[in-house]
């Protein structure tokens, strides 16, 4: 339930063991959880390495609240189903690490761009402060200048020769392609899983906080099948 479920999303040890010590403890947990994540066969062969950009990082300020400094990107060359939707809008809360993804298509424009943002980010939890970007077009046309103008909103780039300044959301992206191939048998429908991928997303603890974006950013852990069998089992 906290590795295999399209709840869980088949993360690895750290995100797994953390899901788990929410509920449950064993001696030879830690072993246990290794040895399981090391044997799932999804995990075997969906998952790739990743290797540590090298370079120095270019700081971006700290966050003070929830959703005042965003990250956002597009995770493209996915398979276009009957929605025509190849892309994946992803916007990240630097201070919770909460994530959205909202499927679109990889010739989205500016406006529709906008659009989207409005409706997966400002409907839910208001105006960032501070929009952080890597240096697509669709980021840097007259729209977004208006929308700057019209809502304060301020409109930074990752730089241009140190594209790991925006790490936060190149992980992510990273990971949102390994949920996809490890969480869809048929790539052609990464769409119609996407919510519940989301949902995994948030409800994996993050190996610096110890915490999910979703216990961060609303104070309080998600009902889950697997709380819902101990709470049966303590009644």
């Amino acid at each position: 339930l906290v590795h295999d479920s399209n709840l869980s999303g088949h993360f690895g040890v750290d995100k797994t063991l953390k899901a788990l010590q929410r509920f449950y403890y064993w001696r030879d947990m830690v072993m246990d959880v290794q040895y399981y994540v090391a044997a799932c066969p999804i995990c075997q062969r969906m998952k790739s390495s990743h290797q540590r950009p090298t370079g120095l990082l270019q700081p971006l300020e700290s966050p003070q609240r929830t959703w005042q400094y965003v990250t956002m990107d597009f995770v493209t060359g996915l398979p276009a189903g009957s929605s025509e939707n190849d892309a994946v809008f992803v916007v990240v809360d630097r201070l919770t690490k909460m994530t959205h993804f909202a499927p679109c298509r990889t010739t989205i424009t500016a406006e529709e761009t906008a659009r989207l943002f409005i409706s997966t980010v400002v409907r839910v939890h208001g105006i960032p402060a501070t929009i952080i970007s890597n240096r697509d077009p669709k980021f840097t046309l007259k729209f977004w200048q208006d929308m700057r103008a019209r809502y304060g909103t301020r409109l930074q780039f990752s730089s241009a020769y140190h594209p790991q300044t925006d790490g936060q959301t190149e992980s992510t992206n990273q990971t949102i392609e390994q949920l996809i191939r490890t969480n869809c048998s048929d790539r052609n429908k990464w769409e119609d899983a996407l919510p519940m991928l989301e949902f995994s997303y948030n409800n994996a603890p993050s190996a610096t906080t110890n915490h999910s974006p979703f216990y961060l950013n609303y104070g309080m852990d998600p009902i889950v099948p697997i709380s819902t069998n101990v709470e049966t089992q303590l009644d």
